[in-house]
């Protein structure tokens, strides 16, 4: 039996400078800053594929992810990290478009995020491969429906923060972003 790795993910200070690593077991969220990745993933149909996350997830269970995404680990790239993180997720690879990094903080999470944007068609990439473990099922919305939320979802705090981002155009690329 190949034993469970356990993640470290790479802590950064108020500027985005790595400073550090912590077992996920021993993080503080909520104190201790660290970097996420945050993939807008949209249909031809100009449609967001939003993520129900299941409800053992430890942050927000049963909320609605607006992104696909996750915790850096130490020695890791955002680009990497997105990369990975759509793979496990959806069990797609799809190109990646850079929007810049933002922080946002909130009740459980002090971050430095990276927002990313890609295409998914179904015709030329398939079926999703949902992660059963993170992953209870997938919705397309429009972004107006998210902005709008008429029927009062639960979304995750940062992805929202996110999406807003995205939505305000209040980030973009820059040449001197982490990768």
């Amino acid at each position: 039996m190949t034993p469970i790795k356990e993640e470290i993910i790479a802590l950064v200070d108020e500027n985005n400078t790595v400073v550090g690593e912590v077992s996920r077991k021993k993080m503080r969220f909520g104190v201790d800053i660290h970097r996420v990745t945050y993939v807008l993933v949209f249909t031809p149909e100009k449609k967001l594929i939003v993520q129900k996350r299941t409800d053992d997830k430890e942050f927000c269970p049963g909320y609605f992810g607006i992104t696909t995404g996750g915790v850096v680990e130490s020695g890791e790239s955002y680009q990497l990290c997105a990369e990975r993180e759509l793979k496990e997720e959806l069990g797609v690879s799809l190109p990646l478009t850079s929007h810049g990094v933002f922080f946002t903080e909130g009740e459980g999470y002090r971050i430095w995020g990276k927002l990313y944007s890609a295409c998914y068609d179904k015709t030329k990439h398939g079926e999703l491969t949902l992660q059963p473990k993170e992953v209870a099922a997938v919705k397309e919305m429009s972004v107006e429906f998210i902005l709008s939320n008429p029927e009062g979802l639960s979304f995750t705090p940062d992805s929202l923060d996110a999406f807003k981002y995205y939505a305000e155009h209040r980030t973009q690329a820059q040449p001197s972003d982490p990768l």
